[in-house]
């Protein structure tokens, strides 16, 4: 399947998003590797590990990019033309957003259990206008709240004190959130929205826009 979606929020941003419904062999045709993108994608393990790695892959090739010029550093996503990129997957859903701004992305599969089970460890401020079985809006400020993670990169963040997200109405699909750490405070344009029962939210740093 084609890449499903493009979002393109401003001039120097792109968002781009995999629905995988091709077979390994397939998708594994159509995403020409050299040959140190084989070894790297003979050492996912698993299945969906592999087509995860090759949807990312083909989406970059639907942006404009070869398949070689994502690389990693210290487990960070880079690219060789010095734009930023964050990657993330969720069962047979990639997604990709490229900016010259500082940017992150997640997908997650909605799952009421998970998020009743760990709310605890990620929802602080955001009780003062949450309900208890709110779990839509708790899943997108999960979506959220890691994006930040991986724009920031710092260790020892703690998602309940340090991670803040603005009150919002599922339907508005925008909301604003906020990293307060030591002397740091950064704050961040946060679109969110679901396909099927896939909750999605990208991350822009408000200060670069």
């Amino acid at each position: 399947m084609p890449i499903i979606r493009i979002i393109k929020p401003n001039d120097n941003t792109i968002v781009g998003i995999w629905k995988i419904t091709e077979t390994l062999d397939n998708l594994s045709k159509s995403v020409s590797l050299s040959s140190t993108s084989k070894e790297l994608l003979k050492n996912r393990k698993s299945k969906v590990h592999k087509l995860q790695f090759l949807g990312v892959r083909a989406i970059l090739l639907e942006l404009g990019y070869s398949v070689d010029s994502l690389s990693y550093q210290d487990n960070t996503p880079i690219l060789n033309d010095s734009k930023k990129i964050s990657i993330s997957h969720s069962n047979l859903f990639s997604c990709v957003i490229i900016s010259d701004l500082r940017v992150g992305i997640d997908v997650q599969q909605e799952d009421n259990n998970k998020i009743r089970t760990i709310a605890k460890k990620f929802i602080g401020y955001e009780t003062s206008y949450l309900t208890h079985d709110d779990f839509k809006r708790k899943s997108i400020i999960w979506n959220i709240k890691e994006s930040i993670y991986k724009i920031a990169n710092i260790i020892g963040l703690d998602y309940k004190t340090h991670l803040l997200v603005v009150p919002f109405n599922l339907s508005d699909n925008f909301t604003y959130s906020w990293l307060i750490y030591k002397n740091l405070k950064e704050r961040y344009a946060s679109y969110f929205f679901t396909i099927e029962n896939y909750s999605f939210a990208y991350l822009i740093h408000a200060d670069d826009e």
